[in-house]
């Protein structure tokens, strides 16, 4: 992959990657290739790149056709950010992958499991969303122009022509559902959506000039050995696995990551 990676040598240097307009992601594994849920299912399932859109519109299918078992609120049909958002949020394979404006949380999401070097890849929003919108207009693709502006309610059924409808064209944009759930409200999340998911996701996000440049796009690597400090750090700005999963499951998936009486044991009793 061609994208440019910085190391810092201690955590207090993630400090200068916080800017406004950029998106996080972590990754526990620094160096490992950026993939969507649904690219890594198919790559696990051996479905051929070819047939990954029948597959995706299979899901999609199967997904809406069961929600109203499960929830009371069902999206408009026509809503397709949300549907994915939901599909993302409950597990299933999606082609959204998931960011955050937070640094923190996307350092948290890297830190908490790694056992060796893991990264958060930073990406410059409005690079990213102008390159895509001038692809797609190149493409020969309509109403781009809405995907420009603020999000409103009915844009959504714009992404059905511009990601799901032919010609399919490789491009990253940053978008999320108009109405947002809870998990994304919480942890301020964001997706980059591939243009097509007949190509890996990297393949989509080097269609994008300037991708190999670092005004645009970071992997920030943070060394193992300053993983305890990250943790215990982001721990006091109140982010953990109880604050980012609120509920009893989220607290005792906490305590296994950091919990100040559980990992410091001067005053156990």
């Amino acid at each position: 992959m061609a994208f440019q990676t910085v190391t810092i040598s201690k955590w207090a240097d993630i400090h200068e990657f916080a800017r406004h307009g950029w998106l996080y992601r972590g990754e526990h594994c620094a160096g490992r290739e950026l993939k969507t849920s649904l690219q890594r299912s198919c790559d696990r399932h051996g479905v051929l790149p070819a047939k990954r859109r029948e597959v995706e519109e299979a899901l999609f299918r199967e997904f809406r056709r069961a929600y109203h078992h499960y929830s009371a609120h069902v999206p408009d049909r026509k809503a397709v950010v949300e549907w994915l958002s939901l599909m993302q949020h409950h597990g299933a394979p999606t082609r959204l992958l998931d960011f955050t404006y937070s640094l923190y949380i996307a350092a948290y999401f890297a830190v908490e499991k790694g056992d060796c070097n893991c990264a958060v890849w930073a990406v410059h929003a409005p690079w990213a969303l102008q390159e895509s919108a001038t692809i797609l207009r190149g493409a020969g693709k309509s109403n781009v122009e809405r995907m420009e502006k603020r999000f409103v309610e009915g844009d959504e059924q714009v992404v059905q022509a511009l990601f799901f409808e032919a010609p399919y064209v490789r491009a990253a944009w940053p978008i999320n559902a108009f109405k947002l759930n809870e998990r994304l409200r919480i942890q301020e999340g964001a997706f980059l959506i591939p243009g097509d998911v007949s190509e890996s996701f990297v393949h989509n996000f080097e269609a994008l000039p300037g991708h190999d440049q670092r005004d645009n796009v970071i992997e920030i690597v943070i060394p193992h050995s300053e993983r305890q400090t990250a943790v215990e750090a982001v721990f006091q700005m109140g982010i953990s696995q109880t604050s980012l999963f609120p509920g009893l499951d989220g607290f005792a998936r906490s305590l296994d990551v950091y919990h100040p009486v559980v990992h410091n044991p001067v005053g156990w009793t």
